[in-house]
């Protein structure tokens, strides 16, 4: 009777388990419980490389978890942008990229990694002008002289980039447009690559995101024609923009956005944004991004994607008319 009775109660005990409630297991675990990665598609100095630098302490502080920083340089940003929307989406990796590029960069490769429904996004981060810029000793003074040397010389004037799909790369495009001209476009893998070969004469002219050549403008080196916003940037106050030199209505910067992978859960996209949006309203941060000549651009998630779908369509239309074509 006695080992009758024992096993009467261990299997009363073993029953009681298997019925325990749901509400007595373990609590899901808090988003986020470990370090998050920012991937970048720019090699370490660079314009989106320092903004991330920048974003990051400021969202690891109200996220109390370390924000890491991760340079994958490589195709015009195609590399990080598309490891980033193929990660799982837990929200623990993220991706820093210019808008633009986004969209762009997967219509000009062969076969298209991604598109811009595998993002969820998060919101803008910041708005950058480009600036064209010459060397100091260039035969062209302003950007009227460069203008009138292109239309009247098709293909003379060779004019650089830092890669097919960025957003100088479509500046170029617009404003090779809208003067009716012809320039000789020569791609670089990167920003740095690009001012390179500015310096030794591999091109006339070039068009930079500010924040890279702010130093350079500064020394003297090189010479400022035009910024490429609406108005004039806050970085170079006498250089005059295109909108102002007969181009009107002409504006393309760079927007950089921060983004997860689609699918990731709500609640987490609501966390890093909430979190990204915070960070961007700290006065220290944004004193840091206008120091790299950027504007704070905060955006709620809906408001972003709404961009990154204008942006596609966008891209689109320059396929269409045959500005650009996939490799």
């Amino acid at each position: 009777m006695r080992r009758k009775g024992f096993l009467a109660l261990c299997l009363s005990f073993a029953g009681a388990a298997l019925v325990r409630p749901v509400s007595a297991q373990a609590p899901a675990i808090k988003f986020p419980n470990r370090p998050i990665t920012i991937l970048v598609g720019e090699a370490r100095g660079e314009p989106i490389d320092a903004t991330a630098r920048t974003v990051a302490p400021a969202l690891s502080k109200l996220l109390r978890q370390p924000v890491l920083v991760e340079n994958r340089p490589g195709a015009g940003g195609l590399t990080a942008q598309t490891a980033a929307a193929k990660a799982r989406p837990d929200g623990y990796t993220l991706v820093l990229a210019g808008t633009t590029g986004l969209a762009l960069a997967p219509r000009l490769a062969a076969k298209a990694p991604y598109t811009v429904d595998d993002f969820a996004g998060l919101g803008s981060v910041s708005d950058t002008p480009l600036v064209i810029e010459v060397p100091a000793s260039s035969r062209f003074q302003s950007f009227a002289e460069l203008a009138a040397h292109a239309k009247a010389h098709p293909e003379a004037v060779r004019i650089g980039h830092a890669g097919n799909g960025t957003t100088s790369h479509i500046a170029i495009l617009r404003m090779q447009q809208r003067l009716e001209a012809k320039f000789t476009v020569v791609a670089y893998k990167s920003s740095a690559a690009a001012v390179a070969a500015l310096q030794a004469g591999g091109v006339d002219v070039l068009v930079d995101p500010i924040p890279s050549s702010i130093a350079r403008i500064h020394a003297g080196a090189v010479k400022p024609l035009a910024v490429t916003s609406l108005k004039r940037a806050a970085d170079l106050p006498e250089t005059p923009s295109l909108d102002e030199l007969r181009l009107k209505g002409f504006e393309t910067v760079t927007n950089l956005g921060l983004l997860a992978p689609a699918k990731t859960p709500p609640a987490t996209v609501t966390t890093l944004a909430d979190a990204l949006q915070k960070a961007l309203d700290d006065p220290a941060v944004q004193a840091k991004l206008k120091s790299l000549g950027s504007a704070p651009r905060p955006m709620s998630p809906d408001a972003y994607d709404a961009l990154l779908k204008q942006e596609d369509t966008a891209a689109a239309q320059m396929i269409k008319d045959g500005l650009l074509k996939a490799e």
